[in-house]
C-alpha cells in the first residue's frame, strides 16, 4: 500500500480465529490512516487504528464494528451497500457482488494454504477452495435482485 514503515506502532495483541479456528497470531503492529467516505462536496473523514496482520488476506483493510460506528454507517450487506450522514446528505459507499465473490474464493484458497501448513504435507481438504464458494453460493437464500443496482 506504500506506507512509511516508521509510522508503523509495535503490538503485543494476540488474535484467535481469523482465518482458521483456535489458531493463535499476533499483530505486527498498529497504523493510524485517516479514511475518508464520500465525494470532494461531501465527505466525512476520520483517523482509524488499523491493526497489522502477519499474513497475507484477500482484503487491503477490514472495517471493524468500532469504525463503522464512528461514521454511523448502516450496513446493507443484502445490497453490499453502506450508508452514513454526511454534512450535505446521506454518503453511499456501493460494493461490487462480482469483486466480493472472487475475493471470498480467494480466501478459501488462502485458508486451504494456511491449514496445509499447520496440519502438514498429509492434510487434503475435502472440498477445494473454489467449489466450497460455489456451493455455498448456490445454497444462500440471498440471491442477486435484478434491483439491487437501483437501490
Amino acid at each position: 500500500m506504500g506506507i512509511d514503515p516508521s509510522r508503523i506502532r509495535p503490538s503485543n495483541t494476540t488474535f484467535k480465529g481469523v482465518i482458521i479456528p483456535y489458531v493463535e497470531a499476533r499483530f505486527s503492529g498498529t497504523l493510524t490512516l485517516e479514511v475518508v467516505f464520500g465525494s470532494p462536496d461531501n465527505f466525512r473523514n476520520k483517523d482509524l487504528i488499523f491493526d497489522i496482520v502477519p499474513f497475507r488476506i484477500g482484503y487491503h483493510a477490514l472495517l471493524g464494528r468500532t469504525a463503522l460506528a464512528r461514521f454511523n454507517v448502516v450496513p446493507h450487506y443484502t445490497f453490499l451497500k453502506l450508508k452514513m450522514p454526511g454534512p450535505k446528505g446521506v454518503i453511499t459507499v456501493n460494493g461490487n457482488t462480482e469483486h466480493s465473490a472472487r475475493t471470498e474464493e480467494d480466501m478459501a484458497g488462502l485458508a486451504a494454504e494456511v491449514q496445509t501448513s499447520i496440519e502438514g504435507p498429509k492434510y487434503q481438504p475435502t472440498v477445494k477452495a473454489r467449489e466450497a464458494s460455489k456451493r455455498a453460493r448456490a445454497l444462500s437464500p440471498f440471491k442477486e435482485s435484478p434491483y439491487a443496482q437501483h437501490k
